[in-house]
């Protein structure tokens, strides 16, 4: 994010009941990136040319797959917003969170958000690196292997506990966040080992799902 701004939050969804079951349907505090009071985009010169594929960001519904429908049964999108812009030199793209809705239902709540943004080309690929290593580094991590061309997963207990994972390909860095109750009431976290299959499998999902590229007309 750049110096200056604030970090942009998701909301947390307050307890509802589920028939007999009071249900807390806690949503992660997603600051932009997930880091600990903020991560800091790198603003670099262009010294590097290195083009990605990706002139923009691809939407929420590249999220949309069976991994998240089987982790966040019954989900609704409760957020969907642009993140970044022309003149922010890390790019722009978009956030999204989906939940398990509140009210009567069969399942445990759970959240999942995702964060998607391209880097501006050129020098985009190199830009996106030192996002993934400003983000990472914010935070104890291990490596994933076979997932984009960078990525890392680590557990944020900042706030309800959540697993998260962060992806680099190419100029796009993407990050997803997974969170479950271990019950109905909602007042614990599932373990840290469910949390961190959920979301590796959203985010395997998700990165299987992205477009080869996205190219934009040039007015």
């Amino acid at each position: 994010m750049p110096p200056g701004h604030p970090p942009e939050t998701v909301p947390s969804s307050q307890p509802q009941s589920r028939g007999c079951a009071t249900v807390g349907v806690i949503a992660l505090a997603l600051l932009l990136l997930s880091a600990a009071g903020g991560a800091v985009w790198y603003v670099l010169t262009r010294e590097d040319p290195e083009t990605g594929v990706y002139d923009a960001a691809p939407g929420c519904e590249v999220g949309e797959t069976e991994a998240l429908d089987a982790r966040v049964p019954e989900r609704e999108l409760t957020l969907e917003e642009p993140i970044g812009g022309a003149a922010d030199p890390f790019g722009q793209g978009w956030q999204c969170r989906w939940a398990t809705p509140g009210g009567d239902g069969d399942s445990v709540p759970a959240t999942a958000t995702l964060v998607m943004v391209a880097a501006p080309n050129p020098g985009g690929v190199v830009t996106a690196q030192e996002s993934f290593a400003e983000t990472t580094g914010a935070h104890r991590t291990s490596p994933v292997d076979d997932l984009g061309e960078q990525a890392a997963t680590w557990i944020d207990e900042t706030g309800y506990t959540a697993s998260c994972v962060a992806v680099r390909v190419s100029n796009l860095y993407l990050e997803t966040c997974y969170s479950a109750a271990a019950g109905y009431d909602g007042r614990e976290p599932a373990d840290e080992e469910r949390l961190a299959a959920g979301a590796e499998e959203i985010a395997r999902a998700t990165v299987d799902a992205l477009p080869a590229e996205i190219v934009l007309e040039d007015d």
